[in-house]
């Protein structure tokens, strides 16, 4: 009896050292998801990174969201169970909150449970071995917060442009010095920089070259981050240069920069920066083209246009005839005039001769 107490302890205690082993060192990271700025209708993504010490076998994460009031807006990216394949430390899952556009304000809290089941050799998932909490604490408001980082920034190489482009006025429009910015808002509401100024000088710093601003930027929406660009006309040719950058939120600088960029020949890159515009310019003409005959030929379009011609002669005639009166009478009085006084001149030239 005592011999099969003992076989008995030595097992349970095998077994759990192997559980331990296999699912020691397991922990999340952030371990809440917090919000303080949330306004009905937006929406939140959070990464939570699930953390173990070994990665010697596939795992099970199964997920449980105990927060009534707010169940409904919480979801996860991979789902409520997926795995985590072996020879991974690191596993991320974004948790996406989605506020009803009807949701009132106040605080809102619950919790997000994460257990962790070894799977056997080809069955199913054993019992859980492991877990953790997530807290969640989310608050719902009226307040606006308009803010944003600015994470990277650069000023990509770019090249001349061939003919059409290079000519006028497409040259304006597609010939242009692009800064890419790496926008985190940090806000609840959508945001772009106010202003981005844009000095050029050559490479040795001693000429300011050009000088430009943009304001039309992307806007980057709530709680993300996303690459934008400011775009600025240039008029100059190959050669390298220094852009001195300054970002600016309302009529504060919040960020400035100095790069160096290069202007390259026509055809140096693999793409000449234009992307799919020769492509829907061409696209465009032709499509235009094809529907202006087909309007020619089936609806006899050649008649519409010459009613329009005539129907703008008469407005033109009808808002001229009164300007073409005054003149006419005008110009009739000045001519008699003129012919008087050349008469009265021929007159006192031949009383002098006699």
């Amino acid at each position: 009896m005592l011999r099969k107490l003992l076989a008995i302890l030595l097992l349970v205690l095998f077994c759990l050292s192997w559980g331990s082993s296999a699912l020691a060192g397991f922990g999340i990271s952030p371990p809440y998801v917090k919000n303080d700025y949330l306004i009905p209708g937006s929406s939140y993504e959070q990464t939570i990174s699930l953390l173990r010490s070994d990665a010697e076998e596939d795992l099970q994460a199964n997920i449980e969201i105990d927060a009534p009031e707010i169940a409904s807006w919480i979801s996860i990216d991979k789902g409520t169970s997926f795995p985590l394949p072996k020879g991974e430390l690191r596993v991320p899952m974004k948790v996406r909150v989605t506020v009803p556009g009807d949701a009132p304000i106040g605080g809102y809290q619950g919790y997000i449970n994460v257990k962790v089941s070894s799977l056997s050799a080809g069955g199913p998932g054993v019992a859980v071995a492991l877990g953790a909490r997530l807290d969640i604490d989310l608050r719902v408001t009226n307040e606006t917060k308009p803010d944003f980082v600015v994470r990277l920034v650069d000023i990509p190489d770019f090249e001349e442009l061939e003919w059409p482009w290079n000519a006028w006025p497409l040259k304006y429009f597609f010939y242009r010095a692009k800064v890419s910015l790496e926008i985190e808002n940090t806000g609840n509401v959508k945001i772009a920089p106010s202003k981005v100024y844009l000095d050029i000088y050559d490479i040795n710093e001693k000429e300011l070259l050009e000088s430009s601003y943009d304001t039309r930027m992307k806007k980057v929406a709530p709680f993300s981050t996303e690459t934008i660009f400011a775009d600025f006309p240039t008029k100059l040719g190959v050669g390298q240069y220094w852009g001195k950058i300054k970002v600016y939120k309302e009529d504060q600088i919040v960020n400035s920069y100095k790069l160096s960029f290069e202007i390259k020949p026509a055809g140096s890159l693999p793409d000449n920066g234009l992307g799919k515009w020769p492509a829907i310019l061409l696209g465009s003409i032709v499509v235009a083209a094809a529907i202006f005959l087909f309007l020619f030929i089936k609806f006899r379009v050649w008649r519409i246009f010459a009613f329009m011609a005539l129907l703008i002669w008469r407005i033109i005639q009808l808002f001229t005839a009164p300007l073409a009166g005054f003149i006419s009478a005008a110009y009739k009085k000045y001519k008699k005039k003129l012919f008087n006084w050349v008469l009265n001149k021929a007159k006192e030239h031949e009383n002098k001769k006699e």
